[in-house]
C-alpha cells in the first residue's frame, strides 16, 4: 500500500467539509456518508494526485458529479426543496467558495445561467440575502456528525489491492505465445489525461533541447538535484549570458519562450553553530565558511520572439535561506527544492509560449511554505509540504499585486514587502539633489515614508535590491560618475537608518537569501 502513502491523512483532513457539503445537498446523514466514501474513492483511483492537482478540489467535484448523477432529497429542509442543479450550484458556488466560471465548466453551462440560477435559488430560499443564506448552510454543515472514514476508505482500497493481485494472477495463465506475439508489438504512446502529457517508451523521453546559452552553448542542462545539507543559501548570483536574443548556436533569433541564457551560481553558508557544510565543496577562506553550488538550469532570460528578452528571471529564495524555486531550462516548468530534505516540488505544468508572452516570474512566502507563479494572468499557488497547488483569484492577491501595472508606471523598478502590503522604490533626485527612498503603501497607493539614502563620499544612484526582511529594505550604491559600485545597504523603513551589509557583491544582480548569518 506504498502508493497510497499520505491518502488517509487526506481523508481525516477532508471529511468533515466534505460530508457537511454531502449533508447540504441530500439532507440524509446516510446518504451523505456514502457520498462523500464514494467522491474519496474517486481521488482514490488516481492516487497520488499529480503535483499541482488539488486532491480537496478533485473530491469536491467528484462529489458534484455522483450527485446529479443520482441525485436524491430526504429531511425537511427548505435547501433539498430546490431543483438537484439549482441546489448543487447554491451550495458549491455559496457554500464550498467555487466561482460560477468553474461551476459553468464544470457543468458545460453558460455562466450567465448559472448565475442566473442561483439569483433564484436565493431569492426562494432567503428572499434576495445571500449572505444569510450562507450562514445558513454552514450551521446546518457544522451540525454534521461525522464518523472517521478513513478505515473504510482504506478497506475499500485493499478489496481493490486484492482483485488487482486475482487479474494479476489470471494474467499468468495466459498462453506463452500470446504474451510472446504481445511483446513482440512496438509499444504505444500512453495519454496520461492528468498531466496532459504522453508517457512515451524510455527511448522515445527525449525532450525538445532548451536554447540555453549556459553553461554550454551546445549543450542543454541537465535537471538539477538539490543536495541534502543543513547549510542555508546566503545568496545567488547570475551566471554570464554571451548572447542575447539568439539560439545557442547564433544562427537564427531564439523563438517566443525560449531560454536564451542558464545558470545561477549559489553560496551556501553553514546554518548555526556549524563550522562545515557536509556533501559541499570546502569553503572558500571566507568569513562567513562559504561553499559555491551551481544551478546550471536555472533560466535566466526568456526570448520574446521577436530578437527581445523579457527582463532577467530571477529565482525565489526563502528568508531561511533552505528552500530554492526558479524556471527548469532543462524540464521547462517552475520547480521548488528544499535543501535540508532534498525533496523537489514542481510548481507548474510544462509551460507554453503562450504563458511567456508578458514574462514570468517566481515568488515565495515569507514563511517559505507557499511558493505562487505568474503565467500571464494566471497565478498558481503550492503549499511545498503538501505540494496542493491552487490557482489564486484576483481578489485573493496582496495589495502590491493589485497595483502593479501603476507601480510600473510610476516608479519602472519597485521590490514588495514580505507583507505584501509595500512596496519600495527609488526616485531619482533632480540635477545635483540625492536620489530618495519611497516606501509606499500599496493599498492607499500613499507614500508611507520618504527616506534619503546613505550618505557616500562621492554622489551616488541607487537601486533598490529586495526586502531584507518586513522592516528593511536592501539598496545598491553605484557612483555616479562611471558607475563604480559603492557598496549594499540596508534602510530600516521606518527610521531611515541605514547601515552597511558587507560580504556581499555589489557589482552584479543579487538575490538574497539567509544574507544576514547569527
Amino acid at each position: 500500500m506504498r502508493r497510497y502513502i499520505g491518502y488517509r491523512e487526506f481523508v481525516q483532513r477532508d471529511q468533515r467539509s466534505l460530508v457537511g457539503t454531502a449533508l447540504l445537498l441530500t439532507g440524509s446523514h446516510e446518504q451523505a456518508i456514502r457520498l462523500a466514501l464514494r467522491s474519496f474513492h474517486t481521488v482514490a483511483l488516481s492516487w497520488p494526485p499529480p503535483v499541482w492537482e488539488n486532491p480537496t478540489t478533485h473530491a469536491q467535484i467528484a462529489l458534484y458529479r455522483r450527485f446529479l448523477a443520482r441525485p436524491s432529497a430526504a429531511g425537511p429542509t427548505a435547501l433539498v426543496r430546490l431543483p438537484p442543479r439549482q441546489r448543487l450550484l447554491v451550495v458549491a458556488c455559496l457554500h464550498d467558495g467555487r466561482s460560477r466560471a468553474e461551476m459553468a465548466s464544470v457543468l458545460g453551462l453558460p455562466e450567465k445561467t448559472v448565475e442566473a440560477e442561483i439569483t433564484e435559488a436565493v431569492d426562494t430560499l432567503t428572499k434576495g440575502n445571500e449572505t444569510r443564506l450562507v450562514n445558513r448552510m454552514a450551521t446546518a454543515a457544522g451540525e454534521a456528525s461525522v464518523p472517521d472514514l478513513s478505515a473504510r476508505s482504506m478497506r475499500t482500497l485493499r478489496r481493490r489491492r486484492n482483485r488487482g493481485a486475482l487479474l494479476a494472477v489470471a494474467a499468468t495463465l495466459v498462453p506463452v505465445g500470446l504474451i510472446a506475439a504481445f511483446v513482440m508489438f512496438q509499444r504505444a504512446e500512453v495519454w496520461n489525461s492528468a498531466l496532459g502529457e504522453r508517457n512515451r517508451p524510455h527511448a522515445a523521453q527525449a525532450q525538445e533541447p532548451v536554447r540555453a546559452s549556459s553553461p554550454a552553448p551546445s549543450a542543454t542542462p541537465a535537471p538539477w538535484q538539490a543536495p541534502r545539507t543543513s547549510s542555508v543559501i546566503r545568496y545567488a548570483i547570475p551566471g554570464r549570458c554571451p548572447g542575447q536574443g539568439v539560439q545557442a548556436d547564433g544562427t537564427s533569433p531564439a523563438r517566443a519562450g525560449d531560454v536564451t541564457c542558464a545558470g545561477w551560481t549559489l553560496k551556501l553558508v553553514p546554518s548555526g553553530s556549524e563550522n562545515s557544510a557536509p556533501g559541499l565543496p570546502p569553503c572558500e577562506g571566507t568569513d562567513p565558511c562559504e561553499s559555491t553550488l551551481s544551478v546550471p538550469d536555472a533560466a535566466q532570460r526568456l526570448a520574446r520572439g521577436d530578437g527581445g528578452e523579457h527582463p532577467r528571471l530571477v529565482p525565489a529564495i526563502s528568508h531561511d535561506g533552505r528552500r530554492i524555486a526558479y524556471l527548469s531550462a532543462a524540464e521547462r516548468r517552475y520547480v521548488a527544492h528544499d535543501l535540508g530534505s532534498g525533496v523537489k516540488r514542481y510548481l507548474s505544468p510544462v509551460l507554453a509560449s503562450a504563458d511567456t508572452e508578458n514574462g514570468t516570474l517566481v515568488s515565495v512566502s515569507s514563511n517559505g511554505r507557499h511558493f505562487t507563479v505568474t503565467l500571464g494572468e494566471r497565478r498558481l499557488r503550492t503549499d511545498f509540504t503538501t505540494g496542493d497547488l491552487t490557482s489564486v483569484p484576483t481578489e485573493q492577491l496582496p495589495p502590491t499585486e493589485k497595483v502593479a501595472a501603476w507601480l510600473g508606471k510610476r516608479y519602472g523598478t519597485w521590490a514588495d514587502s514580505p507583507s505584501g502590503r509595500y512596496s519600495a522604490a527609488i526616485v531619482a533626485g533632480k540635477g545635483e539633489d540625492p536620489h530618495n527612498l519611497h516606501v509606499i503603501d500599496a493599498e492607499s497607493r500613499r507614500v508611507f515614508r520618504r527616506l534619503p539614502l546613505p550618505e557616500t563620499e562621492r554622489p551616488a544612484t541607487a537601486e533598490v535590491v529586495s526586502w531584507l526582511d518586513t522592516r528593511e529594505v536592501v539598496v545598491r550604491m553605484s557612483a555616479r560618475d562611471g558607475g563604480e559600485p559603492l557598496g549594499l545597504f540596508r534602510v530600516d523603513a521606518v527610521t531611515g537608518r541605514a547601515r552597511p551589509l558587507p560580504g556581499l557583491p555589489a557589482d552584479a544582480p543579487i538575490v538574497l537569501g539567509a544574507a544576514v548569518t547569527p
